[in-house]
């Protein structure tokens, strides 16, 4: 019986060292151990040690290479047909990067956010109605500040929170917040494009013709 060798790749694999195996980018099973080491560790490609790169990769390439090894063996792919390889070296500045990009982010989310808010509030004319409101329940219009002013506030808050199911870095829930969910739905969108702008450039690295 011919042996059966499973093979699984993620769509898209992130990589910080140049020297590029099959271990790397693909996952496999079968039931010999020494065959599941011997092609994982197949070199696969180098890129160059400098600069961000990018490479598109075939599945039939990857099953190309096995059989190549393995004539008689039986090759079933349980994972993506086109996988997106990512070369990005571990800058020395990195942390330092990062840490400005998030303070960038936070300042942009604050203010913008606190921007929306103050805007619908005075589109939706909600000064006039807690006016009205405290002028119903409570016999005067205070324009100050009032207890629906700071339960509006209160609520607004704790309302945003759990919707976005985050506290601080902690989730108050296990499901993925929204925010999560989006960028899930961003990534696959940005990988489905990489892949289809290399496939109609013939970048994409694919069997011999």
């Amino acid at each position: 019986m011919n042996q059966i060798i499973y093979i699984k790749a993620t769509q898209h694999a992130q990589l910080e060292k140049p020297e590029v195996a099959l271990k790397d980018f693909i996952t496999i099973y079968t039931v010999d151990e020494d065959i599941k080491n011997y092609i994982l560790s197949i070199p696969f490609h180098t890129f160059h040690p400098t600069g961000k790169q990018q490479l598109i990769v075939s599945i039939l390439k990857i099953i190309e290479i096995i059989t190549s090894q393995f004539p008689n063996a039986e090759i079933k792919n349980i994972g993506e047909e086109d996988i997106i390889l990512t070369y990005a070296p571990v800058s020395k500045n990195e942390k330092a990067k990062e840490c400005i990009f998030t303070i960038f982010i936070c300042l942009v989310a604050f203010f913008g956010g606190g921007y929306a808010i103050m805007a619908y509030n005075t589109d939706a004319g909600a000064k006039e109605l807690f006016t009205y409101l405290s002028m119903l329940f409570l016999g005067n219009a205070t324009d100050g500040v009032t207890c629906l002013v700071i339960t509006y506030s209160i609520g607004l808050t704790v309302g945003m929170i759990l919707f976005f199911n985050h506290f601080g870095n902690k989730k108050i829930t296990k499901d993925p917040t929204p925010l999560e969910i989006q960028m899930r739905l961003y990534e696959n969108d940005l990988s489905t494009t990489i892949i289809s702008d290399a496939g109609r450039k013939g970048e994409t690295i694919d069997i011999r013709q």
